[in-house]
């Protein structure tokens, strides 16, 4: 056994010189030209997510200020400042954590007091702040002077994963740069250039699937690529990866995509019942499941992804809406387990959930916007058994409330089926008041003229007319065409004592004699008069 202390492959492979850093050429080739140009800033911000290269290129940049052949877009990584500086231990540049050193005292006693004295052998000092976004306000405020106008040897890298965290005045002062997330394709490159450089055999889908499981993070994707190689003795696998990540089998996944889509609660069962078996984590059940979803929505939705032929297969029945409404169903099961004492309940909550709505939304909509075509052309509304049987929701599809009986005015004009009942129900919920005196009116159309209002009462009818301009625009937009109205009074048309009144919810009296009911009584009567209706006498229970 060598004496040699084992290196991780993340800080044995950090990259040397600024062609070595992978995804972030714009920042690279911006700090190279600035350095071959005698363009160097006093103060800059490096933010972006974590692993990805902010400290490396900081390190770098203090490589190529004060190389013994510099300053130089190309240090020689030979001299004693660069083998320093890329070891950490350099005298002029001081790496500091602000996680470690938020106070001011601190700030003061490593930055501000040191920072008007002389390089002790290079030519710049410079500060690399780790993390910035974890100082005090305190010790920003101290900071901020100083690296407003710092003396010609100093420069200031400030490095963030949160930008949003660094005061206003902090960030006017530094040049930014942007740190992207490394790409899957490169990362993936990365690693078997790795692979090759350490004599490691990778299969390809294997490096795929560390490199999506990264997350754009290059150090998180190299950390992982060092445990399987020791965890796979040599020969890293994707069957291997997955194990080493707890990844669900391909075959587990298809089988419980399956089965959500099929709405087969059985199948589903014995798939999550063998996942617990294999001892596989729910939250990374639920997260492979996510990603499967995302592939397949993508999919749906024409983006060209690497898709195998048997997901597509699966995919084609179903639309975009339906992974949409599943991704969505995921992501509130995930949060959901996060907030509970019972994780397991919510798990299986939100996974046999996603059966009772995995349906195709567009149908559901199409049906939706022909009932609206409808009832705007005038049409009889079909039976409720024509509404989507398998909806979520049962109240997503109203129906307005069955209007009266057809019959014939005396110009023998046809009553418009549909309009007035869906009119009806537009207005009862911006007027409720007035509904409740036209549920006995009819509606008569005309070809070119107004349509006529028929009351069975004068008072409900001159009550009406005050909303005349209301009711002709619901009726408009209800019937497509410009409605103009005639109100008129037929007391014929009146509903009979103990007759319904013809809209739904109205109670039927029929068996009330009309010497035992209220309605003779002259307050009664003005009652009835405003809001329609009928008395019904209540007897007292004995004893009460």
């Amino acid at each position: 056994m060598s004496n040699t202390p084992y290196v991780g492959l993340a800080r044995k492979y950090r990259p040397q010189r600024f062609e070595d850093v992978v995804g972030q050429e714009a920042v690279a080739v911006t700090l190279k030209n600035a350095v071959a140009s005698d363009q160097v800033g006093h103060a800059y911000l490096f933010f972006g997510p974590r692993g990805v290269g902010k400290t490396t290129s900081a390190r770098l940049l203090a490589k190529s200020l004060n190389c013994k052949t510099g300053p130089t877009p190309m240090p020689c990584g030979k001299c004693h400042p660069c083998q320093e500086i890329a070891a950490g231990g350099s005298i002029d540049v001081l790496e500091l954590d602000a996680a470690s050193n938020t106070q001011v005292d601190k700030i003061r006693e490593m930055i501000i007091e040191t920072v008007s004295l002389a390089p002790s052998r290079d030519r710049y000092k410079i500060f690399i702040i780790d993390e910035v976004h974890m100082l005090s306000t305190s010790s920003f405020n101290a900071l901020l002077k100083t690296l407003e106008e710092p003396p010609s040897h100093v420069v200031f890298v400030l490095a963030t994963t949160e930008l949003q965290k660094i005061p206003a005045t902090i960030v006017s002062r530094c040049q930014r740069f942007r740190f992207r997330p490394v790409s899957k394709e490169a990362t993936a490159a990365y690693l078997q250039k790795i692979a090759k450089a350490e004599k490691v055999k990778a299969e390809a889908p294997a490096l795929t699937m560390i490199a999506k499981a990264s997350g754009g993070a290059l150090r998180d994707a190299m950390s992982l690529f060092d445990q399987a190689c020791a965890f796979l003795d040599g020969t890293v696998t994707a069957e291997g990866v997955g194990e080493l990540m707890g990844t669900l089998p391909l075959e587990l996944q298809r089988g419980l995509v399956e089965s959500v889509l099929a709405k087969d609660a059985g199948t589903l069962s014995s798939w999550i019942a063998k996942a617990a078996e294999e001892g596989f984590d729910p939250t990374q059940l639920l997260r492979d499941l996510r990603e499967r979803f995302q592939e397949l929505h993508l999919f749906k939705l024409g983006i060209e992804i690497e898709l195998e032929d048997a997901w597509k297969e699966l995919a084609q029945p179903h639309t975009a809406e339906t992974f949409s409404f599943l991704l969505g169903r995921v992501n509130k099961t995930l949060e959901q387990m996060r907030g509970t004492d019972s994780p397991q309940i919510a798990f299986e909550l939100g996974v046999y959930g996603m059966i009772e709505a995995a349906y195709d939304l567009r149908a559901l909509v199409t049906r939706l916007e022909a009932l609206e075509r409808r009832l705007a052309g005038g049409a009889e509304l079909p039976p409720p058994a024509s509404v989507a049987p398998h909806a979520a929701d049962p109240d997503a599809v109203r129906r307005p409330a069955p209007g009266p009986e057809p019959r014939s005015s005396g110009a023998g004009l046809p009553v418009a089926e549909g309009v007035w009942p869906a009119a009806l129900e537009r207005l009862e919920g911006e007027k409720p008041a007035l509904v409740a005196g036209l549920g006995s009116v009819r509606l008569f159309p005309s070809g070119d003229g107004p349509w006529h209002l028929v009351f069975g009462q004068a008072f409900n009818r001159d009550r009406a007319k005050a909303h005349q301009a209301l009711i002709e625009k619901v009726l408009t937009e209800v019937s497509g065409k410009k409605i103009v109205l005639s109100f008129e009074v037929d007391e014929s048309a009146a509903p009979a004592k103990g007759a319904p009144s013809g809209r739904a919810g109205d109670a039927d009296w029929s068996g009330d004699s009309e010497g035992d009911g209220p309605d003779g009584d002259s307050g009664v009567k003005k009652v009835l008069g405003v809001f329609g209706g009928r008395a019904r006498p209540v007897k007292k229970k004995p004893g009460s």
